[in-house]
């Protein structure tokens, strides 16, 4: 079973608390902080695989979760790093965002993209120990890891791509000319979902094929098995369109089923419209040598490109392998001479915060500011002090006072409740 679409959530792990501890030996008045780091979280890995052919895997398992970095620990023990997990997916998966943004494309073969970032170890207070502060009671707690939900979207790779109605013979060409072993039968939908298969050609030339599920008039609003399949023809450079002609008795009959296809292909989108494609007529040793002369002369006027073949004989195949194999070098010579079109975008500073008022209360918000709430221990107040010391530096003080607030006033950064005033930030209590 292939399974092509998931949605999944990862969470990577929180760094470990640092820790707040004095050296206490015999003989060794005034030892000092010993207090050491926190370690850090793991991260969250994808990894694009070759070996790897389905999301089938995520279904069972949608919730990914890797481990906490260890707390810091006295006589500066620092706390161990997570080891971060990888997760494997196909090569050609795409990965979007909650905001069905795309975030990457995993297509080649080991390429890693760190999807969720394990949070920092907190710091111990050896680490804020200075000349003038040479007791520090003061430790980081640990940073939350990253957590996200993503959907990943496969897109099979391939070189070609055969479309068509149902029994067009696809199936059965894609068995004779790879090693591949789709089910075939005389029934429609036989296929039911992608297949590939490596086409070998002499002097060691090769390309991959693959065979989706045929589509029906109305494929595009539903009908039959839709479109949903044809994502994976999205990054072909060539398509064989499939004709079967052992039902057909008149030329009108076959203009119809190849503008049914091109109809539905044109509801799905431009991008596959934009490939080249061939139009292969199949299953020619069941009608009359005749007819088949006759139409495709009738075609080739039109500037059609096409094919006859027998996918059962053989008859025609070799010449239609060593066309696809020419038109597949035409396509790559053109994408090979066209040059990168040069980026538009603008890099664009992210606000580090936002400060907002809602009646009498005002909120402060965004990513550095949820960071420092989660690292900072309210209960002691050399770790309020510095929060209030960060949220100077960063203009928060700055903007709230701009923004009318006086001392008193609350103000809840993220989920913390705190009171302004004019020296400090203090929690509030009670």
């Amino acid at each position: 079973m292939i399974v092509d679409e998931v949605v999944i959530t990862v969470e990577a792990g929180a760094g470990g608390n640092g820790c707040l501890s004095f050296r206490r030996e015999k003989y060794i008045p005034r030892g000092g902080p010993d207090g050491g780091n926190g370690g850090r979280g793991g991260d969250i890995i994808l990894e694009a695989r070759n070996d790897v052919h389905t999301l089938v895997d995520y279904i069972y398992r949608p919730l990914h979760r890797s481990n906490h970095g260890q707390h810091g620990k006295g006589k500066n023990k620092h706390g161990k790093d997570a080891e971060s997990i990888t997760l494997r997916v196909p090569v050609g998966t795409l990965v979007w965002d909650e905001n069905h943004e795309l975030i990457t494309d995993m297509d080649h073969e080991g390429k890693k993209l760190v999807i969720a970032k394990g949070g920092r170890g907190g710091r111990g207070n050896t680490t804020f120990a200075t000349a003038t502060q040479q007791a520090p009671r003061l430790a980081e707690r640990g940073e939350p890891g990253e957590k996200k939900v993503i959907r990943l979207e496969l897109k099979l790779l391939a070189d070609v791509g055969i479309v068509g109605l149902p029994n067009a013979g696809k199936s059965t060409l894609l068995s004779r000319v790879s090693q591949a072993r789709p089910k075939i039968a005389d029934y429609p939908f036989t296929t039911l979902e992608p297949q590939l298969g490596v086409v070998q050609l002499s002097g060691g030339r090769s390309f991959i094929l693959a065979d989706v599920p045929g589509l029906i008039e109305g494929a595009s609003t539903g009908k039959g098995l839709g479109t949903r399949f044809l994502r994976h023809l999205e990054r072909t450079k060539l398509l064989l369109h499939l004709v079967e002609l052992a039902t057909l008795t008149q030329f009108r009959e076959l203009e119809k089923r190849i503008r049914v296809i091109h109809n539905e292909l044109k509801q799905y989108g431009q991008k596959l419209q934009r490939i080249p494609h061939i139009l292969v007529l199949t299953k020619i040793d069941a009608v009359s040598e005749k007819n088949v002369r006759e139409w495709s002369a009738k075609l080739k006027k039109k500037g059609i490109k096409v094919f006859c073949i027998s996918a059962v004989s053989g008859e025609g195949l070799n010449s239609l392998l060593e066309a696809v194999w020419k038109e597949l070098e035409k396509v790559r010579a053109a994408e090979s001479t066209t040059s990168p079109k040069e980026s538009e975008n603008l890099y664009q500073a992210k606000p580090r915060f936002m400060v907002e008022k809602e009646g009498e209360v005002f909120r402060v918000t965004g990513p550095e500011i949820k960071k420092w709430v989660a690292m900072t221990n309210f209960d002691s107040n050399d770790a309020l002090e510095r929060f209030h010391k960060i949220l100077q530096r960063m203009g928060v003080i700055e903007t709230l006072k701009k923004r009318g607030a006086r001392e008193g006033d609350t103000v809840f950064c993220e989920d913390c409740e705190l009171i302004f005033g004019p020296e400090s930030t203090g929690r509030r209590h009670g």
